[in-house]
């Protein structure tokens, strides 16, 4: 069963040292793989790399890819944009 990902997805790990902890997907490799970012320990310099089996999809966020996308979003704005969705789980 392979959930399908796409850029701007809300994802939740499922294990790791990072474990239930929310991510914005900003990337997607062809081997499965995903680049992750928080905007706190996983910044747009430094995305972590993924594998989708650890990951789950809990929701997704358009306008925050197009800032990201056009350069114009910072890590301060996508830790927040992460926060909203921590307070409906």
């Amino acid at each position: 069963m392979d959930i399908e990902f796409s850029v701007g997805d809300i994802v939740k790990s499922l294990s790791g040292h990072d474990k239930n902890r929310l991510f914005i997907v900003t990337s997607i490799d062809k081997n499965g793989y995903l680049d992750i970012i928080d905007g706190k320990y996983r910044t747009m310099d430094k995305p972590k790399k993924k594998n989708s089996r650890h990951l789950i999809k809990v929701g997704h966020d358009d306008d925050i890819i197009k800032k990201i996308n056009s350069s114009l979003a910072t890590n301060t704005e996508i830790y927040k944009m992460i926060k909203v969705y921590m307070v409906k789980e």
